[in-house]
């Protein structure tokens, strides 16, 4: 066998293998779910085949009714589902005459929540920083898990992108592949799968995108097929908490005096007054004198002679 054989069976055998998981993913069964902005899917099961008209009586359904829409099938095994045409016309699909269910149309719809499992809290409008080194994990809620119920489908290709500091994008964070995880229910989990220890400071945006079958490119609009962008800080210490700034002691800078020449003081000795007081003129001293001592008797005789005396003196007045 030649090498160019040998290459053609290694590519067919390639397509071979590849073939059952890309005929899962797009190959829609009567009564499936379509999503806006599907492409290349299969719909040759629901009975369409290329010329088939299927037609739309509203959000109800019921073909008693006169149709609202109705679509030529071009190909049933590449058929697209183009917001442009099928925008606002979500419900059932029928085929038309038989007016036999075809398929179901949707708006996709996809949620991203960033967690800290560490600490168990989501990332909000309010609470918009991780520590760094807490593990994080990822929380999606979306209709197009229903790509998993096609046969064989294994779930619905989601892709988580983060983009850090300076730009850089991940397409996986501590081992763990960020790209076309495929989800069965919802909501999906990833628990804790990044480590953020190792990752630099500074502020990420995470947002996750609808792969499946190119519905993110031909649909590309927030809520539907592309999550809101969360934005989070990734740093050691709380934005929230203002650091104390250290103040140092000022420096008192002591600027000596001027020095002054020596002065020669002069001390004068004061002039000693005296005080002459004035002579004082010594007072009279009236002597005291000490009453005579009475000897006792003498002053009775005394008293007798006096009257004596004035008793001769009466009797001679009375005698003349």
């Amino acid at each position: 066998m030649s090498i160019s054989s040998w290459y053609a069976l290694i590519i067919l055998s390639a397509l071979l293998a590849l073939s059952p998981v890309l005929a899962a993913e797009n190959t829609v069964p009567v009564a499936g779910t379509v999503f806006l902005g599907e492409q290349g899917l299969d719909i040759s099961a629901t009975g369409a085949a290329a010329g088939s008209q299927i037609v739309y009586y509203g959000p109800g359904g019921s073909p008693a009714t006169v149709p609202v829409a109705t679509m030529t099938v071009d190909d049933p095994t590449d058929y697209y589902i183009s917001p442009a045409l099928f925008g606002g016309r979500t419900g059932p699909w029928f085929l038309s005459p038989a007016n036999t269910l075809a398929f179901y149309v949707q708006d996709p719809l996809i949620g991203i929540r960033v967690m800290d499992e560490s600490a168990d809290f989501a990332i909000t409008s309010d609470v918009t920083w991780i520590p760094k080194g807490d593990v994080v994990g990822f929380r999606i809620d979306t209709n197009v898990y229903e790509i998993a119920r096609r046969p064989g489908s294994p779930g619905a290709p989601i892709t988580i992108r983060i983009r850090g500091p300076g730009g850089v994008e991940y397409s996986s964070v501590t081992g763990y592949q960020l790209e076309d995880i495929l989800i069965s229910a919802s909501p999906f989990d990833t628990g804790g799968v990044w480590l953020t220890g190792g990752f630099e400071s500074g502020t990420y945006t995470v947002w996750a995108e609808s792969t499946g079958n190119d519905m993110n490119l031909n649909y590309k609009q927030e809520g539907k097929t592309v999550t809101v962008p969360v934005q989070f800080l990734l740093q050691s210490t709380n934005p929230l908490i203002t650091p104390t700034p250290t103040t140092n002691p000022a420096t008192t800078t002591t600027t000596p005096p001027p020095t002054l020449p020596a002065t020669t003081v002069t001390t004068l000795t004061p002039a000693t007054v005296i005080t002459e007081s004035p002579a004082t003129t010594p007072g009279t001293i009236i002597p005291t004198t000490a009453p005579p001592t009475t000897t006792p008797g003498f002053g009775a005789m005394l008293t007798l002679s006096a009257f004596f005396v004035a008793c001769l003196l009466f009797m001679a007045r009375h005698q003349r």
